[in-house]
């Protein structure tokens, strides 16, 4: 009788182990996901800063145009696009957006934004849009 009382308490307590180590590593997967989209983020914005940084110093272009040319419509929110901007200021000198106004959606402002090699052809629309006032 005292075999079968052992034989249960072992195999519920190796039950008991085996669902609290999968509960364990669905919590460790979801930190491991929040720190790979993060990662992700990062990489994404550093990816644009770096090529906004070439063309502003290789005098090809700068400003909204600048961005827009080095991707930062693959960004997929204003803080990031925000995050770019702070840090192309910080590499460059220059506030790539600085004649648009700090309160509007830069996600919204992007993708309001039709441009081609040369130019942002409804800059004029997007400044009254957007602009300071």
């Amino acid at each position: 009788m005292l075999e079968i009382a052992l034989s249960i308490g072992g195999l519920l307590l190796s039950v008991l182990t085996y669902f609290l180590g999968v509960r364990r590593g669905k919590r460790y997967r979801e930190e491991d996901l929040a720190a790979a989209a993060e990662h992700d983020a990062d990489h994404r914005i550093d990816r644009v800063v770096q090529r906004y940084a070439l063309l502003v110093r290789t005098n090809w272009t700068g400003a909204l145009h600048g961005l827009l040319v080095a991707g930062v419509r693959n960004l997929r929110s204003s803080d990031e696009i925000r995050l770019a901007r702070e840090r192309a200021a910080a590499q460059t000198g220059n506030d790539p957006l600085r004649q648009y106004s700090n309160s509007v959606n830069l996600k919204e402002l992007i993708d309001a934004c039709v441009f081609d090699d040369t130019s942002v052809r409804n800059d004029r629309e997007i400044l009254e849009r957007f602009g300071k006032k």
